[in-house]
């Protein structure tokens, strides 16, 4: 299992949703490193993280990996369909294989 903050800060995408709310998605690195996403396990789904916090489990076929929050802040949402479709993290599509949204308290 690849459990550096590092490899977690790779895997992911960051872009401004809202005033104030940044999404959080799996980046190609990610899916390079774990290869075809096979499940997702949440480690947190609301209320404060801080740097570092795990978010989320990928289990891929080669890997797996624990992604952390890339910052300090509290959970807006999560992307609970990932459970049942893990395999849109496959593939780049900001409207479905978003992961979280967090707000810079």
């Amino acid at each position: 299992m690849i459990d550096r903050i590092e490899a977690s800060a790779d895997a992911l995408w960051l872009t401004p949703n809202a005033e104030g709310v940044v999404r959080i998605g799996f980046a190609d690195d990610g899916r390079e490193l774990v290869g075809p996403v096979t499940k997702i396990t949440w480690q947190k789904t609301s209320g404060q993280v801080r740097l570092g916090t795990p978010l989320v489990i990928v289990h891929g076929e080669k890997e797996e990996i624990t992604l952390r929050s890339p910052f300090a802040g509290r959970i807006a949402a999560v992307n609970t369909d990932l459970v049942a479709h893990p395999e849109r993290l496959n593939n780049r599509n900001d409207d479905l294989d978003w992961m979280v949204d967090l707000v810079d308290d």
